[in-house]
Formats: structure tokens, C-alpha cells, sequence
């Protein structure tokens, strides 16, 4: 996490994730919050609305609040990106979820059930997992 609620108040969550290969949350909708994605390395599909895009390094897309989308690594290396969530407090679900990355340590694995972990913790957290 670079930024969030602790540092920007009600203003925006700033975390550097990784999508590993084969991976991405289902189709979901943030009426809450705009997102913002912008690739470091690797590549995302992308699908928001009815478009659906094959976003690589150096792209930035931009997710309305209240827009139906989901992203996938469908690469098989693992995807570097910027994540931006305004308004702030969304940096709790992925902290709730998620393994941080330690720079100079293996990376972990990804723990069992965690889609099904995802799918459970969404709503907690203004995320609503729709149907595609």
C-alpha cells in the first residue's frame, strides 16, 4: 500500500499489486468509488460495460464508479499495476485478502480458497460481484 485513508483521509488508496498469471476478481461493480488501473509491466483484459480491452504496459484505464468490469491476467507472467480507488477505504479489502510482496523475498502463494475468500469479503467492502 502506498497510500490510503491513514494518509489521504477520505481522498484515495494508492496500492502496486500483482496479478498472477490466470488470475483477476470476478465481474463486480464499486458504486462507491471510481478505480483506476495503470500498468507497470505485463498485460490485463479488461472488460467494463460492453468493451472489452487488452491493456499492456504503459496503459491507464479508468473505471467509473458504478460500472460493471473485471480484469484478467491471461499472460503467463505476472502483472505489475498501480491500483487508484477514490474515494479512500478500499486498501482494507485488499489488505484483508492479500499477502504483501517483499521486495528481496519469495513471493507468496496464493492461499487456498482464495476466490472463494474474494467472492465472500466483496460485499463487506462496497464490492458487488454480478453476474457476467
Amino acid at each position: 500500500m502506498k497510500a490510503g485513508k491513514g494518509t489521504t483521509g477520505p481522498g484515495f488508496t494508492l496500492l502496486e499489486g500483482e496479478i498472477a498469471p490466470d488470475n483477476g476478481p470476478p465481474m463486480h461493480i464499486h458504486n462507491d468509488a471510481d478505480e483506476i488501473f495503470y500498468l507497470l509491466d505485463g498485460e490485463l483484459t479488461v472488460a467494463s460495460g460492453e468493451e472489452v480491452i487488452k491493456a499492456e504496459s504503459g496503459a491507464f484505464i479508468f473505471i467509473p464508479r458504478g460500472a460493471k468490469h473485471k480484469f484478467r491476467n491471461d499472460s503467463s507472467k505476472i502483472t505489475k499495476l498501480l491500483f487508484v480507488l477514490a474515494p479512500a477505504g478500499f486498501e482494507n479489502f485488499f489488505m484483508e485478502i492479500g499477502s504483501p510482496v517483499v521486495p528481496g523475498k519469495d513471493r507468496p502463494d496464493e492461499p487456498v480458497g482464495y476466490e472463494q475468500l474474494v467472492v465472500q469479503r466483496a460485499e463487506d467492502f462496497g464490492m458487488i460481484i454480478v453476474p457476467e
